[in-house]
């Protein structure tokens, strides 16, 4: 499969934030989050790293 789980990384450390993402579109420094059965998220941060092998998305809030 080619779901994603995404991380947010804070001064605290990683934290997760969804799984099975299917969709991420990053706009106005906000992430807009999509898992497979549709539940959806907005994260404040930018895409710090996208693993795609590993199936993470990372991102910062800074």
């Amino acid at each position: 499969m080619c779901e994603s789980t995404a991380y947010l990384i804070t001064d605290k450390g990683e934290e997760k934030i969804m799984e099975n993402v299917v969709y991420m579109k990053p706009e106005n420094g906000k992430i807009y989050l999509a898992d497979l059965l549709g539940e959806q998220k907005i994260v404040e941060g930018k895409v710090k790293e996208i693993k795609l092998i590993d199936h993470k998305i990372i991102i910062s809030d800074k």
